[in-house]
């Protein structure tokens, strides 16, 4: 089941901050209805609140953790990879005429991947026509996901795999955006009938590599961070059959992000804003694939997804969208216009969902308390006293439950077990 809509968003959190802290925008006559600030200054002060707020209620785990931070990751192995030059390219695909030898038929390469390696972009092949080994794409992707204005050229080389790697090495693949730690061991997947892999060292699979490239099934497994907040799996040696591992992690938080300010005009496709906190700040396509609304002005309550971001004028930075949306998302919204009011952000909600929600929030309202002075309560008291506690018993009721009495050793003896199981076994 997806998240409910109802669990507090950034926008929620922040707008709450706001309010208790008597810093919310009430539109430009102050009689609108209470937003998050549009001060550059009490915004970040709001959303740093948040932040702390939940890393306060993170750290504040039971004893043994908390259980809604628990994960299983599962990764298949690739068993393609494939190498070449280009011979030529475009925004929509990538030639290379020595593939015809090989994959002769088409749609051969039909939904794989494809990645330029010297220009570090990617996509997903949306057709392959055999006569010349021509790969078509529907757009160009740097390493973040983000659209990408390069293009492939002559000589670059490129890599196909068969499921999504890292840079097309299918010893290689992302981790969830929410992995933070591992929290077990690495196992193949039930009715594998293939051999043991382990942790190891991730210099250990470096070195390995450097000698000499195997193939096998992957024996060994580390874990390194690479790019802008992602975490990849790197095995050893190269697979060569399309198995799947799994283990258990823990989520991480690496905090909500949002934004706010004032547009200086805009059209049906774009939004304009000369705010020096963002066009001087933030690079290019930096926000792509975030969400972009209205909040007051003309163009209130549309919003749309920014497909590119521009801030390279040096005077303004522009975000540029498809089309705006009406609240019911799809009816065409109204555009922005000078001082229109908009809110950013990238669409993520706090980690541990709508059932602590509550309790998230009351840690979000403590640290308030300390940024910016008292409240009308006592913020501290009501979470350490009561909502933490509860949050505890309901993380509790998630852990799994035995079923019977877990015995072990001899059948006359029947002494109990010391440990529980994870999962509902009965011994006898």
């Amino acid at each position: 089941m997806a998240e409910v809509t109802s669990a507090y968003s950034v926008y929620d959190l922040v707008l709450q901050v706001a309010k208790a802290a008597k810093v919310a925008y009430y539109g430009s006559d102050g009689q609108g209805i209470p937003m998050v600030p549009v001060n550059e200054h009490d915004f970040d002060r709001c959303l740093r609140c948040v932040n702390d707020g939940i890393k306060r209620f993170i750290h504040d785990a039971p004893g043994d953790g908390w259980k809604w931070q628990e994960r299983l990751a599962e990764v298949t192995f690739g068993i393609v990879e494939i190498t070449g030059t280009v011979d030529d390219g475009d925004g929509t695909s990538l030639t290379d005429a020595t593939l015809e030898t090989t994959y002769d038929t088409d749609d051969d390469l039909k939904g794989y991947y494809v990645y330029d390696t010297t220009l570090k972009i990617q996509a997903l092949i949306t057709d392959y026509t055999a006569t010349g080994g021509v790969i078509t794409v529907g757009a160009w992707l740097d390493y973040y996901g983000n659209s990408s204005a390069l293009v492939p050229i002559v000589g670059d080389t490129f890599y196909v795999t068969d499921v999504a790697t890292v840079a097309g090495d299918k010893s290689r693949y992302f981790l969830p955006d929410d992995f933070g730690e591992i929290a077990g061991e690495i196992e193949y997947k039930k009715g594998s009938n293939v051999g043991h892999i382990k942790w190891g060292h991730v210099n250990e699979i470096r070195n390995a590599v450097a000698v000499s490239t195997s193939l096998g099934n992957p024996t060994k497994a580390a874990v390194r961070s690479i790019f802008n907040r992602k975490w990849e799996l790197i095995v050893h040696p190269s697979p060569t059959a399309a198995k799947t591992i799994q283990f258990p992690y823990r989520t991480g938080f690496n905090g909500l992000r949002a934004l706010t300010g004032t547009a200086f005009n805009g059209s049906a496709t774009a939004l304009v804003t000369t705010n020096t906190h963002i066009w001087n700040i933030y690079p290019d396509d930096y926000f792509n694939g975030w969400t972009i609304e209205i909040t007051s002005g003309t163009g209130r309550k549309s919003y749309a997804v920014v497909t590119d971001f521009d801030s390279t004028d040096g005077t303004a930075a522009v975000f540029t969208v498809a089309a705006w949306l009406a609240v019911d998302g799809t009816s065409t919204g109204v555009a922005p216009a000078l001082n229109s009011v908009f809110y950013i952000t990238d669409g993520l909600r706090h980690p541990a969902g709508q059932m602590f929600d509550m309790a998230v929030r009351s840690a979000i309202m403590a640290e308030v308390a300390e940024e910016f002075g008292q409240l009308s309560y006592d913020a501290m008291g009501k979470y350490i006293q009561m909502d933490l506690p509860e949050a505890h018993a309901l993380d509790a009721r998630m852990r799994p439950r035995t079923v019977g009495r877990m015995q072990s050793g001899s059948r006359r003896l029947l002494q109990p077990r010391r440990h529980r199981s994870r999962t509902d076994v009965t011994y006898d």
